[in-house]
Formats: structure tokens, sequence, C-alpha cells
């Protein structure tokens, strides 16, 4: 994909995550590390500005989840979609994505 491309869609998806934030249906994490563990929910779209991230097996996702950069392990549940601008997206086995997964730039392992 060109750069050209990619900086249009990453300024739509700012805009947009913006819009989301503004009406409360996003959670914003921006922590170095993010794990959501067995038993946690969130019940919001999980908007990440992380290096490392991971959905445990047993935690859920009401909504989609979006990750800027780096690194997203998903075992958990996400009823909605699972996006990555750039970086590496696994999806392991027990994970139950409902929605699609995307990776703009980058690795996706499932």
């Amino acid at each position: 994909m060109k750069t050209r491309t990619k900086k249009i869609l990453t300024a739509v998806f700012l805009t947009l995550a913006l819009m989301a934030v503004a009406l409360g249906q996003v959670r914003i994490v921006s922590a170095p590390n993010f794990t959501l563990t067995n038993g946690e929910t969130v019940s919001k779209t999980l908007f990440l500005l992380s290096q490392n991230a991971e959905l445990q097996a047993g935690s859920s996702v009401d909504g989609s989840v979006v990750m800027l950069c780096c690194n997203l392990t998903v075992s958990g549940d996400v009823t909605g979609d699972v996006w990555l601008l750039t970086g590496n997206l696994w999806i392991n086995a027990q994970a139950n994505v409902n929605g699609d997964v995307s990776v703009v730039s980058g690795n996706l392992s499932k």
C-alpha cells in the first residue's frame, strides 16, 4: 500500500475514532502494555495506543478492537471487528471474533 494511501486511511480512521470518543462509545487505553484478563469485559469499542496488548481467554469486548501499532494477541471474545493499523496480530484458536479482522500494514497469524 502506498504511503499516501496509508496516510489518508489513518487520517480518516483517527477522525472517526475522535467522533466515537466524543459520543462516549470508545474506551481508550494508552499504556505501554495492556492486558484484558480472564473475566474482564469492555462494553464499548476498545481503542489501544499500546506497544503490546493481549485479550486473554475468558475476556470479552462488546464492540470492536482497534490498535494503531505494535503487537496484539486475541484469545478472548470480540463481538465486533479487530483492526490493526501496523504491527503484528495473533488470533489464537480459542478466540471468538464475530466481525472482520484487518491488518493494514503488518502480519496476521491465526
